[in-house]
């Protein structure tokens, strides 16, 4: 028996999205590292809006708060070489697909490249989502469950969760 659904379409899709936002806003936030920003960049922005609901709906302390910040730059640092080789690989099978005749072998070796790389990332994010839920209360973390069993996309990003090779 499923327990009731006591949360908006709304909340649930606003804490799915904080959860792939991660994802998403890694390699734009990689390429800015190199470059001295005054201003946040907007995935960065997203992300503090969508850590304050998170916290709303978690009831997360400030201290809480603190850590998954720090959480999400500990991610951004271990991520960021994965995502630029992902991306330097996106630019190879671009160009590899560009040509008139594109060689079948050079094509399926990048693509396996990228499953590779992709593959990288699931541990890391495994590590993540465990240190995550290690800093909720018992209630925050069963509340953070339930948010995720009623969302089917919740913290699912390009394989990175479910690869259906493996």
């Amino acid at each position: 028996m499923r327990a009731p659904r006591d949360m908006s379409f709304t909340t649930v899709g606003l804490l799915a999205l904080a959860a792939t936002l991660v994802l998403l806003a890694v390699p734009a936030l990689a390429m800015q590292a190199g470059t001295a920003a005054t201003a946040p960049s907007p995935h960065q922005a997203m992300f503090g809006m969508h850590l304050q609901k998170l916290a709303q709906k978690l009831n997360l302390t400030e201290e809480q708060q603190a850590t998954a910040k720090q959480l999400f730059q500990d991610l951004k640092t271990k991520t960021a070489p994965i995502h630029q080789a992902q991306q330097a690989l996106s630019t190879q099978l671009k160009a590899a697909l560009a040509v008139p005749n594109p060689d079948a072998a050079t094509v399926g070796q990048v693509v396996i490249q990228m499953h590779q790389n992709r593959a990288q990332l699931k541990p890391v994010m495994q590590a993540f989502h465990q240190q995550l839920e290690a800093l909720l209360t018992p209630d925050q973390l069963a509340k953070f469950k339930q948010m995720q069993a009623s969302h089917p996309a919740f913290g699912h990003h390009r394989g990175v969760v479910q690869d259906p090779s493996q």
